[in-house]
């Protein structure tokens, strides 16, 4: 199973830590138009901002300081104008300069059938990767989603989770499901494995737009990528 490192509780909020596979190539980026002119892999984004990264070389990005350019997902793109709220590294991490024009783009860019249309199911790739035990299947769509089923020892879904943009749902046996907020993904690369170390704010009651978010894409994917009774079964737990 995903690595399930530790629960924190504070007085405001519930936090859990937890480390899953990365997968090493990314389809989404981002090609900055003026300045460095550099082209980046867009690693999460939502609605209002974005992670990105960058393989090589040096940068003298500052918090603060504007961006903009071309975002592109195979043959989609939107123009971006966005504000640097952080830098980390080879990381960047930009909040939207947002409108009314530019938000129903994004809504667009970032729809269910969009999303779905760039499904990867890397539970059932040529490349060689340490996946976890346990992980049964595991579709990917750039930056944008990641579903995780993982199954008992024996036999039967045991667990799923849909980190889709910032936000997360999960269902486990004998739990149920749960929702939460996307906080901090950060790089955990190990000499035999490609890691991401997520923090998420647990809600403290499910939220009901984060789990139709989540059926929402689970109805539309192919039983291609995923058999239909695991479908029908992801389905069923979401309250479909």
């Amino acid at each position: 199973m995903e690595r399930h490192l530790s629960l924190i509780k504070t007085d405001y909020q519930e936090l859990e830590k937890r480390v899953f596979p990365r997968f090493p190539f990314g389809f989404m980026i981002f090609k900055e138009e003026s300045g460095n002119k550099m082209v980046f892999e867009v690693k999460d984004i939502s609605l209002t901002g974005m992670q990105l990264c960058f393989k090589d070389g040096t940068h003298d990005y500052k918090v603060g300081s504007t961006i903009s350019g071309e975002l592109h997902w195979r043959a989609a793109t939107v123009k971006i104008k966005a504000k640097i709220q952080w830098v980390r590294e080879a990381a960047l991490g930009l909040s939207f300069d947002s409108s009314i024009s530019f938000e129903e783009k994004m809504r667009s860019f970032l729809s269910f059938d969009n999303i779905v249309a760039h499904i990867k199911p890397l539970h059932n790739t040529n490349i060689t990767m340490d996946l976890p035990n346990n992980l049964k299947y595991w579709l990917k769509s750039d930056g944008v989603l990641d579903l995780f089923v993982w199954e008992h020892s024996s036999q039967g879904i045991s667990r799923f989770q849909v980190m889709m943009m910032e936000h997360f749902i999960e269902w486990e046996e004998g739990v149920g499901l749960k929702t939460g907020k996307i906080i901090t993904q950060r790089d955990l690369d190990t000499p035999l494995s490609q890691e991401d170390e997520f923090i998420f704010q647990i809600d403290e009651t499910v939220v009901s737009d984060k789990v139709e978010m989540a059926l929402g894409v689970v109805r539309l994917i192919s039983e291609d990528h995923l058999p239909l009774d695991a479908k029908e079964f992801l389905i069923y737990k979401l309250g479909g």
